[in-house]
């Protein structure tokens, strides 16, 4: 979690070295909401359990490179989205997706270009790939990591956990 640095900071959170907690505000989507990022050079694959409570509060993780360029697919309680952002262009998808607030297991997985996203959810032991993507200008570096929004117009609880990084060789 040292690795791990605030763009778009929450106004309260608390992290330690396994997990932490945060405050999303209301009206926050991405990218302006909490981005929680490190950066690397390597190809890797990541594990992190996040969680968020109330309706319209989405945690996901994120693949990011610039404000131009991300990648980022996240669920609430009633839904998946998914955001594409290329040059500026974005895309954005949201598929009806009912499941309640139950912790969800994100996996992440880097191979040069080839960005790969997946969850899984308690009990469940294979992950549910929502896709592989590329992005331009990360075949040397990406920032990854979790994020939170709200469309609600009161403050949510989330929280990440269970961090589980590993270099492919």
């Amino acid at each position: 979690m040292r690795d791990f640095r605030w763009m778009g900071k929450p106004q309260s959170w608390e992290k330690d070295y396994r997990s932490v907690s945060l405050t999303v505000e209301p009206q926050m989507q991405l990218p302006e909401g909490p981005l929680l990022l490190a950066v690397t050079d390597d190809d890797f694959s990541c594990n992190m359990t996040l969680s968020s409570d109330g309706n319209g509060v989405f945690s996901g993780v994120c693949f990011y490179h610039l404000d131009t360029d991300f990648i980022g697919v996240g669920m609430s309680a009633e839904s998946l989205e998914v955001h594409v952002v290329i040059g500026g262009y974005r895309n954005y998808c949201r598929i009806p997706h009912i499941a309640d607030n139950t912790p969800v297991t994100w996996r992440m997985n880097r191979r040069g270009s080839q960005l790969s996203i997946g969850y899984s959810r308690q009990g469940e032991s294979p992950v549910n790939w929502v896709g592989t993507f590329t992005l331009p200008g990360v075949e040397r570096s990406i920032s990854f990591g979790p994020y939170f929004a709200n469309e609600g117009n009161e403050e949510a609880k989330a929280s990440m956990s269970a961090l589980d990084y590993r270099k492919e060789t």
